[in-house]
């Protein structure tokens, strides 16, 4: 078993100190208004916008006057640039705040200020910022049509791809008129690559060149990059990445610095940690680095962002599943094929299944069992940490199904914390092994796909499919957002905008690339014209909160310091008889709730919302 790439993750290993004060994010999950993206307006010691919850920091800063609550939410010092140019007027130029004038809402850019316009009660505003520039090119407060893509950035001023002034060359990589990024390929081999090509996950450095010309152009025309230009240059890697060369990947990771002179590296794999941690070293930023936890990419601030969940989210929210909704009771998702053992009428025993990456096997040990032993839960040895190996996969997947199937206790339910590829072995030995137990994943790496458990019912993670296969009661937490048909993704959308060429890979790859390239030119837009490493880092947070809920997309917002984007998962189920509207074949996922997302301490408690095996 290895590692992959995730990738929405679904990346390429597919199957086997100048920060702000404090910040606090809650946007609504809807567009905002015109006005309410104009009215920013700064609030004396004793206001806040109505709805923000602040933390007791926060709110301590707040009504001390050391910091302002901005209309987009955002907590900035009172004396910060930023509070200056919302208009804030800190309490000692401000003077007495009661008997102020009536509030004063911005209209359209060049138009007089409307009086009256709304403020939350009991809050006194001193002044209003208006936006300066040309918003005709926004459409709902966003910088183009979320309908292209949902996650458009906040309309920003001004004229996309016009020249701008800025302060020419402020990090390597960055001139007056350019931003370099590198695009590095992975060499998987010719195994990998042969299961990634019957996925449809496979790429090389000639059709990513392609899909890469494309997504420049979209973003060079359509985000506001303060009078510069993203060039994207592919490159394609020389060093085993399965597993990990580091005696070739690291010095691969210095020579494309030194050759290109980046600001920044697109990277979309989960193998080796070591090669984000050099580039950070070198001052470069990373994403596609995906499957971290939140741990790692704070070691690596501000080099290192991911748009999908940490791992470590992913492993509380587990935990508050598991305790919520499983401890103690019988394992009723368990397949039945085996009636010596019928784990059904049996109450649970909790396996686990991760990589022994060091990060990996950490979130694990560190962060899962805290959480499970609040409800007083315990793998009781139940646990196997893989190593990233294909060529040694079979093997190690018997001796994992060995502890799980332990003679005196048992597993009954073994969740995976893996990559697409790993559980094509491991549900292979287990259904090899007559051991039937509940199917369970926690996964921001692609295992929530419909092309991903379309192949758990191939022959080779499915070999006695006339009994069954262990992924056919499959059911866990996942990240993805609802299977849709390739036409709806924003990937296609905005490949198709910026190139007449026929599509030159799978849906599925261009959505990851799009993904992580529109995180990447928000975050240069919201940065401002001063793009450094640390500017960009301290301003994440303004991009706000969209998403989340029953809006059918998932919450992205760099809360607490955090740079993953991703901060909801939802309940998803396997059902191989449904048609998956991603590619017409049979096999795919339901998301149970009607599809509403959890973020942590939001999981609904009892039974899950998901039929049983016998009734899907």
């Amino acid at each position: 078993m290895y590692r992959s790439s995730p990738a929405k993750k679904y990346g390429p290993l597919a199957l086997l100190a100048a920060a702000q004060l404090v910040v606090v994010l809650v946007a609504p999950s809807t567009a905002p208004t015109a006005s309410q993206d104009v009215l920013a307006s700064g609030f004396t010691s004793q206001g806040n916008p109505a709805g923000v919850p602040l933390t007791d920091e926060a709110a301590a800063a707040v009504a001390s006057g050391e910091a302002v609550v901005l209309a987009d939410g955002t907590v900035v010092a009172a004396d910060s640039a930023e509070a200056a140019a919302a208009g804030f007027v800190p309490p000692s130029a401000a003077g007495p705040t009661s008997g102020a004038a009536a509030p004063v809402a911005a209209g359209p850019a060049g138009a007089a200020p409307v009086a009256g316009g709304a403020a939350p009660v009991g809050r006194t505003p001193t002044t209003v910022a208006v936006a300066a520039g040309d918003t005709s090119h926004c459409v709902g407060g966003r910088q183009f049509d979320p309908k292209i893509e949902f996650f458009a950035p906040p309309c920003s001023p001004g004229t996309p791809g016009a020249p701008e002034a800025n302060p020419g060359a402020t990090s390597m990589g960055v001139t007056k008129d350019k931003i370099t990024i590198v695009h590095y390929i992975p060499d998987y081999g010719a195994e990998v690559n042969a299961i990634l090509r019957a996925q449809g996950l496979f790429y090389d450095a000639s059709n990513a060149k392609i899909a890469n010309a494309a997504f420049q152009a979209f973003m060079n025309s359509k985000y506001d990059l303060h009078g510069r230009k993203i060039e994207i240059k592919t490159f394609q890697g020389t060093c085993r990445t399965v597993p990990p060369d580091l005696q070739c990947l690291i010095p691969e990771m210095n020579r494309l610095v030194d050759e290109n002179k980046p600001y920044a590296v697109f990277f979309q794999t989960t193998v080796c940690s070591a090669c984000y941690a050099e580039l950070a070293r070198r001052k470069v930023v990373t994403f596609g680095g995906a499957g971290f936890s939140e741990e790692f990419r704070s070691a690596l601030k501000p080099y290192n962002y991911d748009y999908g969940m940490s791992s470590t989210t992913m492993a509380k929210l587990f935990g508050q599943w598991w305790c919520g909704s499983f401890k103690g009771k019988n394992a009723a998702f368990a397949g039945g094929q085996n009636a010596a053992q019928d784990f059904r009428k049996v109450k649970r025993q909790l396996g686990v299944v991760s990589t022994n990456d060091p990060d990996n096997q950490g979130v694990i040990e560190k962060v899962l069992y805290p959480e499970l032993a609040k409800c007083g839960e315990s793998v009781k040895g139940h646990e196997y940490f893989y190593e990233q190996n294909v060529a040694t996969a079979a093997q190690q997947s018997q001796a994992g199904t060995a502890v799980m199937n332990s003679p005196q206790n048992p597993a009954t339910s073994v969740v995976c914390f893996c990559d697409p590829v790993a559980p094509q072995f491991s549900y292979n030995a287990a259904t090899n092994n007559n051991y039937w137990p509940e199917t369970l994943f926690a996964t921001n790496q692609a295992m929530d796909t419909d092309s991903t458990g379309q192949t758990y019912m191939g022959e080779l993670a499915c070999p006695q499919s006339r009994r069954g296969c262990a992924f056919d009661g499959a059911l866990g937490l996942g990240q993805s957002e609802k299977s849709v048909p390739p036409s709806e993704l924003g990937g296609l959308k905005a490949f198709k905008a910026g190139s007449k060429q026929a599509v030159p890979l799978s849906p599925l790859v261009m959505e990851i690339f799009w993904q992580n390239y529109n995180m990447f030119a928000s975050l240069v837009q919201n940065a401002g014209p001063t793009l450094t490493p640390a500017q960009m880092a301290g301003a994440a947070p303004r991009l706000g909160e969209r998403g989340g809920g029953t809006s059918g997309f998932s919450r992205r917002a760099f809360t607490n310091g955090e740079l993953s984007w991703t901060r909801d998962a939802v309940v998803t189920w396997w059902q191989k008889s449904k048609t998956s509207p991603y590619n017409g074949k049979p096999g795919a996922f339901t998301q149970a709730y009607g599809g509403k997302r959890f973020g942590l301490g939001q999981l609904p408690q009892g039974d899950p919302a998901v039929p049983t095996v016998d009734k899907r």
